[in-house]
């Protein structure tokens, strides 16, 4: 049985056209949320008053219980009828719970907008004149680094994963997305500024290398990095899934890379230690049409 929310709820608006409230039934649920919401620097208000936007919204209502059932990692999706999403958890008493809660719900966020055609990447985002591109490389191998080297009006919007949603017209907008793990063992954490969607116009795989250099890659190949890159931060939407519900999951995430790999241009960007590679990106991005405005939400 769902339980009254609090009276407070956070709002979140994607540049797919999507709005979530997301509202906490207990005290300690209001605790995460709370945590979500800073972290994500979402706007908050009153359940009782109008919400901060128009249309539809979903729903994400978060419980806190010791006793649940449900898998510790298991990411709920939205009911078809009434558009919630209950999302139940298990009490913080460790610093390693706050950090799987946090993930789980991101997860169920990013999770919806993969239904859209969206998806979610390891990969840094990095702005520029209000253009945004993807640095994508496994953990480890210098995403983290290379956004700290970028130089203004370059701007690191995070460092670690983005969450890419389609709009209706077609388009793709880059949302920066936490870097949960700062959570971990009572560490500061962070905030990220969610809601600040730039238009993506390009991924770039990171390789070291002894000079700069930018190597143009096709589709077919696009879509080989891309599926790694989506797996690395997708693989917990599966836990506790059917094979039938998993393999849809599957199929739905490849569809949208493919569809990406056809519209956002991805390269494999070598890097050396000293280089200015970010000029680089630059060669690329000169001369396309950029629309840096935010779709009507």
């Amino acid at each position: 049985m769902r339980t009254e929310p609090q009276e407070l709820q956070h709002y979140l608006v994607l540049a797919d056209g999507s709005h979530w409230e997301i509202a906490a039934g207990d005290e300690e649920a209001a605790s995460i949320v709370s945590q979500l919401g800073c972290a994500m620097r979402l706007r908050m208000t009153s359940c009782t008053i109008e919400p901060p936007h128009r249309g539809d919204p979903r729903r994400l209502l978060v419980q806190v219980d010791a006793h649940t059932s449900v898998p510790d990692c298991y990411v709920p999706w939205a009911s078809e009828n009434d558009r919630v999403v209950v999302c139940i958890l298990r009490p913080c008493d460790q610093g390693s719970i706050l950090y799987a809660n946090l993930v789980r719900l991101s997860l169920v966020l990013a999770r919806e907008a993969q239904v859209r055609g969206g998806i979610l990447l390891h990969g840094a985002l990095a702005e520029k004149d209000g253009i945004g591109v993807i640095l994508a490389a496994p953990g480890g191998t210098g995403k983290t680094t290379a956004s700290e080297r970028l130089p203004a009006p370059w701007r690191s919007l995070c460092d670690d994963t983005t969450l890419v949603v389609r709009d209706t017209q077609g388009n793709y907008w880059a949302h920066p997305w936490p870097t949960w793990s700062r959570f971990l063992r009572g560490e500061s954490g962070g905030t990220w500024d969610v809601q600040n969607a730039v238009p993506l116009k390009g991924v770039f795989f990171l390789s070291r290398a002894v000079e700069d250099r930018v190597e143009s890659v096709g589709p077919g190949h696009a879509v080989s990095l891309l599926i790694e890159c989506a797996g690395q931060t997708s693989q917990l939407m599966a836990r506790g899934l059917s094979k039938e519900e998993t393999r849809a999951l599957h199929l739905e995430r490849f569809d949208n890379l493919c569809a990406l790999a056809r519209v956002v241009p991805t390269h494999v960007l070598h890097i050396s230690l000293t280089g200015a590679f970010w000029q680089k990106i630059e060669q690329i991005l000169e001369g396309s049409h950029c629309d840096g405005s935010i779709p009507n939400r």
